[in-house]
């Protein structure tokens, strides 16, 4: 009974594996031209992001982003998911779930996305369609919706402190924006703005809310 049990998970493992590789065979093929498809619809705001911006929104989602592979689970306050997994899920999966498909998104990140498109070109594409709540029904994708929803100005046009009104969104796009919780959001923008100034650091991989900034 044991043998044939473990048998059994031997043939679902490389099944498994079968199946991911495949998956990552068939997205290198055009996974470019993808990222390059959301980069041509994005915003010119978020394509021409200034590099101050860049480095204050890495500092906090993505410290590694530019060596990382696509997955890190070292860096404090970096939390599960890069911000190329992240784009991940927007490019290979139509709705995503964590569970298999959190094994199948590692793969496809680390061996069809990275590998294939520039870092510089996965952040221009994740700055276009990353999640940041509902308004009226209405999801709000990418940084330039983000601002003209939540802030009602133009990307280019926000302070320091407003653009980090986004940012301190990305956890939980829908329980942190202002409509709902703006005194929630105030805070995580105060805790993110005292690491920022070295003042304090995450307490760990999964303190998204920089608990240890508090």
């Amino acid at each position: 009974m044991i043998r044939k049990i473990a048998l059994a998970v031997v043939a679902l493992v490389i099944t498994y594996a079968v199946y991911l590789t495949w998956r990552v065979i068939d997205e290198r093929r055009d996974v470019g031209a993808r990222v390059d498809a959301v980069i041509a619809r994005a915003d010119a705001d978020e394509v021409k992001l200034p590099k101050r911006r860049v480095a204050m929104l890495l500092r906090v989602e993505d410290p590694t982003f530019w060596s990382n592979d696509g997955v890190d689970f070292s860096t404090s306050g970096a939390g599960m998911t890069t911000i190329s997994q992240s784009l991940g899920k927007r490019i290979f999966f139509e709705h995503f779930k964590p569970g298999f498909r959190k094994g199948e998104l590692l793969a496809l990140t680390r061996f069809a996305l990275v590998p294939q498109v520039a870092k510089d070109k996965i952040l221009k594409a994740w700055l276009a369609r990353t999640y940041l709540g509902t308004r009226n029904g209405r999801s709000v994708t990418g940084f330039a919706d983000g601002a003209r929803t939540w802030i009602g100005k133009p990307l280019r046009d926000l302070d320091d402190r407003e653009f980090l009104t986004l940012v301190a969104m990305l956890p939980a796009p829908d329980r942190l924006k202002p409509t709902r919780d703006l005194a929630g959001n105030r805070e995580r923008v105060r805790r993110i703005e005292r690491m920022l100034a070295g003042a304090c650091k995450p307490s760990g991989l999964r303190d998204t809310f920089l608990e240890g900034c508090a």
